[in-house]
């Protein structure tokens, strides 16, 4: 037994040796292979009849560099589309920038005013609840008001319930306004910071 482990230890390190061996020639291969590379220009696309696609168009970004010289204007000119030349270093107006940061102050403004409508609404939901636990307290600790009031606490009760159910209606309408309000300002382009 002694023998076979010896054996199989020795057959273990020479297998260990041989691997490192190959993984350290691989690596050098690997080294020269992209060294040839990085001298080779790289091969461009062709397209032929057989690779270019039979029924969908070819989508293009922009146009050509020549022809994209040939329509900017110079000198004040203007366009042939009859637009006007953007300026010179590629900003925007700052009424533009104004007025959009203006539209989203608006899109917050109108959506925070929407939340504080909520919070009030549940603020007032909570009130009528804990007037009626009180209500309901006081009815079932005294027996003498239970026996006298049992039809003016049931009418009080339905009217309860049926003031709640309207105040949770309204509530959630009111939640739904604010994913409206909210999903229409992210269609308008309005930044998430100003939605929230």
């Amino acid at each position: 037994m002694k023998r076979f482990n010896i054996g199989l230890l020795i057959l273990t390190g020479l297998l260990a040796g041989v691997a490192a061996a190959q993984s350290d020639s691989l690596a050098d291969a690997a080294r020269k292979h992209k060294q040839q590379q990085s001298g080779k220009p790289v091969a461009a696309k062709v397209y032929t009849n057989d690779n270019l696609p039979a029924t969908e168009t070819i989508s293009t970004v922009g146009a050509p560099a020549s022809d994209a010289a040939a329509s900017t204007p110079t000198d004040g000119q203007t366009p042939a589309d009859g637009s006007t030349p953007a300026a010179k270093d590629g900003a925007k107006p700052a009424d533009e920038t104004k007025t959009r940061q203006k539209t989203w102050e608006d899109w917050r403004d109108k959506i925070q005013k929407q939340k504080a409508s909520v919070e009030q609404m549940q603020k007032e939901n909570e009130e009528i609840d804990r007037q009626y636990k009180l209500t309901t307290g006081n009815y079932y600790n005294s027996a003498q008001q239970r026996l006298y009031d049992g039809a003016a606490m049931a009418k009080e009760d339905a009217a309860y319930k049926q003031q709640m159910e309207q105040k949770k209606k309204a509530i959630d309408d009111a939640k739904q306004k604010i994913d409206d309000l909210q999903e229409e300002a992210r269609r308008a382009g309005v930044p998430s910071g100003y939605r929230d």
